[in-house]
C-alpha cells in the first residue's frame, strides 16, 4: 500500500528540486516487495503503469523483489509476475554479487529513467514468521533450509578463506554490530512520545502539533485581487481557436465576474486556486478527469481545436511562473505552479500518489478528485492506512483534499463512510470560544459538504491559511454546478469573509423563532429540494439548517439554532439510508450539544431512506419517489403511498 505514497513523496522532491532531469537524478525512489505481494497486489501495477504519464513521472523506481519462494504458504508456481523493464534475478546468499546487482540496478535507472526490478532470491529460514511450523505445508524445502548455515556463516568463511580478513577481524565487525543493536534496543525502553512538533522538520519546522494552539488567518480576499484573476481565467490567447461552447461558458463566466453575481462552483474554485497561487503556493489538483471535470464544470486546462496547443489560464496570474523552489515569495510578478492532471483509472495507485505528494511540503494545496464519490471505496486501504491515521500512527500532518462527488440522483451507488472513522468525541463539548477552539486540530480529519460556491472557496482557502495540517474530505456537488440558486456573490468572497461550520436559515418568511414547530437539520443538494418544496406549499413555520461542516462537529451552533427554535421539534434529513450517510455520526452529538450545552430535554429524530444493504437505488423511478418521500415527510406534507 505505500508503494504510490512514497513514489508520489519522490515527484514532489523532484518538483521541488527543479521539475527536470538534473532533479529525476538526485531523487530516486525505492520500493521494497514481498514475492507474492509483488505479483498479487493490484496497487503494485497500479503503481508502475503511472511512471510514464506526465505529472507523475519520477525518472524510475527501482523494485527490490525479496523472493524467499512462498508467500504466506503458496507456492510460487501458482504466481507470476511480468513487466516490460529489465529484472535482474541474484542470489541471496551470495552478498557480494547483491551488492553488484544493486549498483548495476541504481545505474541502470540513472542513464535511461525506467523502473528496474531486483529478484533477491532468498528464502524464510523459520517460515511467515517465528511460532510458524512451515513443515506443515513445505516439508521438502524446509529439510533443505534446516541443513543449509546462515548467510553470515557462508560469508564470514568465505572472507577468512580468501584472506581478505582474519576471523579476528571478521569476529570483532560482527561484535561492533550486536553492540550497537544491543545498546539501541536498550535506550527504545526509556523512549517517551514527547508530543512536541519537533518531528515536523525541515519545511514542517513552523507548523504545530495537535497540541499547540493555531489560528486560522482571515479566508477572505480583496475585489481587485479577485477580479484580476477573474480576467485571467476569461482570457484567451490570440490566434487560440478555442471550443464554440466554451466560448458561451467563458463569457457567462465573466458576466458573472464582471456584475459580481451567480458566480458557480467552477469559477469560485478557480478564484481559490488563483489566490493561493498568486500568495505563493503550488497547487496541484489530479484525478481521472480533473483538467475538463467530470461533469464539465472546471475547464482548468483549455484546447485548441485546430492545433490541441493547451492553455492552462491559472498560470498566466502573473508575469512569470517562479520555478517550482520549496516556497514562492508572493509577489506582483510571481506566482506559484497550478498542475491540473488527468490521472490512470486508477483511485489506490493515485490517491496515494497524491497523499506523498502532499507530505513533501505543507505550503502546497495537493487534491485528488473522485470522478464519482462511490469510487473512492477502491482506494479505501490508503484512506485506513495514511489518511485516516497518518497523525496518530505515522506521525505526519497531510493538507490532502478529496474531493468526492456526491448527491443522489437515481444514478446507482453513492458512498459517504468517512464519519465512520472521525475520532471527535460524540458525548464531549471541547471548547468552542474562538480564542480556545482547536477542534480541528485535535480531529484526525475534517468532512464538509458545502452547500455554496463561497463555502467551497473558503474551505479550500482555510487549509492553506493556518499553520497546521489536517485531510480534508469534501463532499462535492452534481446537479447544484449549475443550479441558480447554489450560486454565490463575489462579495461573498471578499474582505471580512469566511467559511460557516453551520448556514442558519435565510428566509425572511418565517413566523416568529418561538412559532417555529419544527428545525430541519440537512446537508447540500438536499437543502434547495427541501427550500423549493417549502416555497411552493407556502410554509413558514419550518425552518432549513445547514450544517457545512459535519466533522468535526459544531456543537455549539447547533445548539444556538435549537435554543433559537425553542418550541420546535427537532429533525436530521438526509437523502442516505439511515445506516448510511450522516445519520449514526450527528445523532449523538446533536443530543449531545443539547444536553450538555442547552440543557434541553429534546432529541432529533430521522427522516430518510429506511436502512439498506445497497447506498443507494439505481432505478431511477424509484428514486424518484424515494426522493419525494423524504422532502414531503420533512415538511409535514401528505406523503402518497406506494404500489
Amino acid at each position: 500500500a505505500v508503494n504510490p505514497v512514497v513514489v508520489g513523496k519522490c515527484r514532489a522532491k523532484q518538483f521541488y528540486l527543479g521539475n527536470d532531469d538534473v532533479a529525476d537524478q538526485k531523487v530516486l525512489p525505492l520500493l521494497l516487495h514481498g514475492d507474492a505481494a509483488f505479483s498479487g497486489q493490484g496497487v503494485v501495477y497500479e503503481t508502475m503503469h503511472l511512471a510514464e504519464l506526465e505529472n507523475y513521472d519520477t525518472g524510475g523506481t527501482i523494485h527490490v523483489v525479496v523472493n524467499n519462494q512462498i508467500g504466506f504458504t503458496t507456492d510460487p508456481k501458482n504466481s507470476r509476475y511480468a513487466m516490460n523493464v529489465p529484472i535482474f534475478h541474484v542470489n541471496g546468499d551470495d552478498p557480494l554479487a547483491v551488492v553488484k546487482v544493486f549498483e548495476l540496478a541504481a545505474e541502470w535507472r540513472q542513464k535511461w529513467r525506467s523502473d528496474v526490478i531486483v529478484n533477491l532470491t532468498c528464502y524464510r529460514k523459520f517460515g511467515h514468521n517465528e511460532i510458524d511450523n512451515p513443515f506443515f505445508t513445505q516439508p521438502l524445502m524446509y529439510k533443505k533450509i534446516g541443513s543449509m548455515p546462515n548467510v553470515l556463516e557462508s560469508f564470514s568463511d568465505q572472507l577468512v578463506a580468501s584472506n581478505v580478513a582474519s576471523k579476528a577481524e571478521v569476529d570483532a565487525v560482527v561484535q561492533k554490530v550486536w553492540d550497537f543493536y544491543g545498546e539501541t534496543f536498550e535506550e527504545s525502553k526509556t523512549w517517551e512520545d514527547s508530543k512536541k512538533s519537533d518531528w515536523l522538520a525541515n519545511k514542517w519546522e513552523s507548523f504545530k502539533s495537535p497540541t499547540q494552539q493555531s489560528r486560522i488567518r482571515p479566508t477572505g480576499m480583496d475585489i481587485d485581487k479577485l477580479n484580476h484573476i477573474g480576467a485571467q481565467l476569461t482570457s484567451i490567447p490570440n490566434g487560440f481557436q478555442l471550443n464554440t461552447q466554451l466560448k458561451r461558458i467563458l463569457a457567462a463566466k465573466a458576466h458573472a465576474l464582471k456584475t459580481g453575481e451567480g458566480l458557480d462552483w467552477g469559477t469560485a474554485e478557480a478564484l481559490a486556486w488563483g489566490g493561493l497561487l498568486l500568495e505563493g503556493n503550488h497547487v496541484r489538483i489530479s484525478g481521472q478527469d480533473v483538467e475538463r471535470g467530470t461533469f464539465s464544470h472546471r475547464h482548468a486546462v483549455l484546447h485548441d481545436q485546430d492545433t490541441n496547443q493547451e492553455h492552462v489560464p491559472l498560470n498566466t496570474l502573473a508575469k512569470s511562473v517562479n520555478p517550482a523552489t520549496a516556497v514562492t515569495i508572493p509577489g506582483e510578478h510571481t506566482q506559484a505552479p497550478f498542475v491540473a492532471s488527468n490521472s490512470s483509472l486508477s483511485e489506490f495507485a493515485v490517491l496515494g500518489f497524491e497523499l506523498g505528494y502532499s507530505l513533501e511540503n505543507p505550503n502546497a494545496l495537493v487534491m485528488w478528485e473522485a470522478q464519482f464519490g462511490d469510487f473512492v471505496n477502491g482506494a479505501q486501504i490508503i484512506v485506513d492506512q495514511f489518511l485516516s491515521a497518518g497523525e496518530d500512527k505515522w506521525m505526519r500532518q497531510s493538507g490532502l483534499v478529496m474531493l468526492l462527488p456526491h448527491g443522489y440522483e437515481g444514478q446507482g451507488a453513492e458512498h459517504s463512510s468517512f464519519l465512520q472513522q472521525t475520532d471527535d468525541d460524540p458525548n464531549v463539548v471541547p471548547p468552542m470560544d474562538e480564542s480556545n477552539r482547536m477542534q480541528i486540530q485535535q480531529t484526525n480529519w475534517q468532512v464538509v459538504y458545502c452547500s455554496t460556491p463561497a463555502q467551497y472557496f473558503h474551505a479550500l482557502r482555510r487549509q492553506i491559511h493556518r499553520d497546521f495540517r489536517k485531510p480534508l474530505i469534501s463532499v462535492q456537488p452534481k446537479s447544484l454546478l449549475r443550479l441558480k440558486q447554489a450560486s454565490s456573490n463575489l462579495a461573498d468572497l471578499g474582505p471580512g469573509t469566511k467559511f460557516h461550520r453551520l448556514l442558519p436559515d435565510p428566509s425572511s418568511n418565517l413566523v416568529a423563532d418561538d412559532q417555529v414547530k419544527r428545525v430541519v437539520f440537512c446537508t447540500g443538494k438536499l437543502y434547495y429540494e427541501l427550500a423549493a418544496e417549502r416555497e411552493e406549499h407556502g410554509i413558514n413555520d419550518i425552518a432549513l439548517v445547514r450544517v457545512e461542516q459535519i466533522a468535526p462537529f459544531p456543537f455549539d451552533k447547533v445548539a444556538e439554532q435549537a435554543a433559537k427554535y425553542k418550541n420546535a421539534e427537532i429533525k436530521w434529513v438526509q437523502e442516505e439510508p439511515e445506516n448510511m450517510g450522516f445519520w449514526s455520526y450527528v445523532s449523538p452529538r446533536i443530543e449531545t450539544a443539547l444536553t450538555k450545552i442547552s440543557h434541553d430535554s429534546r432529541r432529533p429524530t430521522y427522516i430518510g431512506r429506511p436502512t439498506s444493504a445497497a447506498p443507494a437505488t439505481g432505478y431511477g423511478a424509484v428514486h424518484v419517489l424515494e426522493q419525494n418521500r423524504i422532502v414531503k415527510k420533512a415538511l409535514g406534507l401528505p406523503v402518497k403511498k406506494s404500489n
